[in-house]
């Protein structure tokens, strides 16, 4: 995602939201700051790992009910609170998009095991980017909404589910199967505004029909 094209849509969302930019750059320095000293996949790494067919996991109520629909032969792909999900009912997903924001805890525990994480920082998450970052022990890609720079990276999205479907594109793949999304009824998360969450539903809907 070129910065300019972003940037336009990524203000708008501030607007929208009530958010400070500065706490995004804040979050993101942070980010940057954790993985500095991290091998970093190089780009035809990450091809590989995406494939040619992805199904992308949301946290729909109907997740678990859809999980039969993926095929054998998908990368997996875990949108925050879905990873927990997935590996509840013995299903690793292969890459995991994330803003720390969901059972953590099944996110370490498949980045123990090589999931590749796509970290993202944002400037509501900065205590869960320092608390777990340093426990991903697999590969790890950090990005941010905001401008990008050094080894942060922006490809587009604003939640966890449209993200992933634009790091998908970003890297190539063309058939994408969606697994458990619903974008009229989001799925009741503890201590989570459902106005706020109706509106990120929105928001993610829109991305990913634009792009």
């Amino acid at each position: 995602m070129e910065w300019a094209r972003w940037k336009p849509i990524y203000l708008d969302i501030l607007a929208d939201f009530g958010y400070d930019a500065r706490a995004d750059v804040e979050s993101a320095m942070v980010l940057a700051k954790l993985v500095e000293n991290r091998r970093m996949m190089n780009f035809r790494t990450i091809v590989d790992n995406f494939g040619s067919r992805v199904s992308i996991c949301g946290a729909a109520a109907s997740l678990e009910h859809e999980l039969s629909r993926m095929s054998s032969d998908d990368t997996l792909i875990s949108a925050g609170s879905a990873t927990g999900r997935m590996m509840r009912q013995g299903i690793m997903p292969d890459i995991i998009v994330s803003d720390l924001d969901g059972d953590v805890q099944y996110e370490i525990e498949a980045s123990s095991k090589g999931t590749l994480t796509f970290v993202h920082a944002h400037g509501n998450n900065i205590e869960s980017i320092e608390r777990y970052v340093p426990m991903l022990k697999g590969p790890v890609i950090p990005t941010v909404q905001c401008q990008p720079f050094g080894i942060v990276y922006n490809f587009g999205g604003f939640t966890d589910g449209d993200r992933a479907y634009m790091i998908a594109r970003h890297f190539g793949v063309e058939n994408i199967r969606m697994i458990g999304w619903d974008f009229d009824r989001a799925f009741p998360k503890e201590d989570s505004d459902p106005f706020i969450k109706k509106k990120k539903l929105m928001w993610a809907k829109k991305l990913i029909n634009d792009f």
